[in-house]
């Protein structure tokens, strides 16, 4: 299904490139030919696919996972870094080149298009050239993705086990409060409350204890969550074993704050799943 659900949507997707000319490689070197005689098909054809686009995210941003059972990916964090405009540029300079890019390229070459055959093996051997480009000029993995923080919205985040030494890049990453949800009896003495809270007041952090069971969570738990949270004075990283139990705290302590299919569906995108606790969180948020 999956995949039948991929074929159809290429297709309408070629079928619309091919429906608005976007296959006339003069059309786009008119759109781009700003001093010269412009063609304004190509911005019509983008500003036609922005609204049903919108349309679709705003569904999505509703619903838990997609009609074929898979999460949504994550969110970009919508701050452009110098690699993608280094690589817009390119790509539109490539686009202007060639008069293609890699949508109409396929819808060309199926019907026997030879430029745009030799624009995709060009294509192909940029992608493949690329990754070891990338990896030589790369300077390293972002302070993020080294202790794998993810974030449930723009003041929450959670984050695996963390380590002592790791506060620094947290309150460089901009973090305010850490709260730890991981309880003594799990970890060794050098993770535990009183050494982590040590480390994080010398970074300049707030810390808060909030010890949370496996399976057997209370509602103090969700209650000192809660009120961490709002008197945080800025963005909130909690951690537990995996980020699992820190995820469900919060969409508990959040419940009547945000509609439940969020509180649920967030988490999902990160691999936790939470519709387990949908009538607990929608009796909480009864509760007020």
């Amino acid at each position: 299904m999956r995949l039948l659900t991929a074929l159809a949507a290429g297709g309408l997707f070629g079928a619309g490139l091919v429906l608005a000319g976007m296959t006339d490689t003069h059309r786009v070197q008119g759109f781009l030919d700003l001093a010269g005689q412009w063609d304004p098909t190509l911005a019509l054809v983008m500003g036609g696919a922005i609204l049903p686009m919108a349309a679709a995210w705003a569904i999505a941003a509703r619903r838990v996972a997609s009609l074929s059972g898979l999460p949504f990916p994550a969110r970009g964090k919508g701050r452009p870094d110098r690699a993608l405009l280094a690589g817009s540029a390119l790509f539109g300079l490539g686009w202007g080149l060639a008069g293609l890019c890699p949508g109409p390229a396929m819808a060309v070459t199926a019907t026997g298009g030879l430029s745009a055959l030799v624009f995709l093996v060009a294509m192909a051997a940029g992608m493949v050239a690329a990754i070891p480009a990338r990896r030589s000029l790369a300077p390293g993995p972002s302070r993020e993705d080294t202790m794998d923080i993810r974030r449930l919205t723009d003041t929450y985040a959670v984050a695996p086990q963390i380590a002592p030494e790791d506060f620094a890049q947290i309150r460089a990453a901009g973090f305010t409060t850490v709260i730890d949800n991981r309880p003594d009896a799990e970890i060794p003495p050098h993770l535990h409350t009183a050494a982590m809270r040590r480390a994080a007041e010398a970074a300049g952090l707030q810390f808060v204890a909030n010890p949370v069971i496996g399976g057997a969570m209370t509602m103090e738990n969700v209650t000192a969550q809660g009120a961490a949270i709002a008197a945080a004075q800025g963005p909130v990283l909690a951690w537990c074993a995996s980020g699992n139990r820190s995820s469900q705290v919060w969409a508990l302590c959040q419940a009547g704050r945000m509609p439940t299919d969020d509180l649920i569906g967030i988490p999902a995108r990160f691999g936790y799943q939470l519709e387990g606790l949908r009538a607990r969180i929608e009796t909480l948020a009864q509760q007020g």
